[in-house]
């Protein structure tokens, strides 16, 4: 498998140069391997991991995935392990600059899972509760107008 999946990569390299280092579609991915990336999905969630493989439908493998839920002006990173994405929800992959990540604690503060949890279980509740007063709310209108 390791040899195989290695002659796959050679041949997208040298498609890569080909191309003037520009490789299409999910081939781009090629330079994000093993290295630290960021996924945002269609749902809205974003996930970072550790790229260790791709097909030709951006389907994604990260290792030592977390999910970073960011509620107002906190942070958790809920720990999901590996984890594989279906090319058909990826919305941008970009790669961390892990030099660069301790700044966000200037903007963020970081809190435990739980708290981070129970933090997007509030703002969800609240969204809950202002969209069933929009939908009381317009049947009232029409019966008026």
């Amino acid at each position: 498998r390791g040899i195989v999946s290695g002659i796959g990569i050679l041949a997208m390299e040298s498609v890569g140069r080909e191309l003037g280092n520009k490789l299409p579609g999910a081939a781009s991915l090629v330079e994000h391997l093993n290295r630290l990336i960021l996924v945002c999905l269609r749902d809205g969630r974003s996930i970072r991991g550790w790229l260790r493989s791709f097909d030709q439908f951006a389907n994604l493998v990260l290792e030592n995935a977390v999910e970073r839920v960011i509620v107002e002006t906190t942070f958790g990173d809920v720990p999901l392990g590996i984890f594989i994405v279906r090319g058909e929800n990826v919305m941008l992959v970009g790669q961390i600059d892990e030099s660069r990540e301790h700044l966000i604690n200037g903007h963020l503060q970081q809190v435990s899972v739980e708290e981070i949890k129970r933090a997007r279980s509030a703002q969800r509740a609240d969204k809950d509760a202002i969209n069933r007063r929009e939908r009381l709310e317009w049947p009232i209108l029409d019966d008026i107008l």
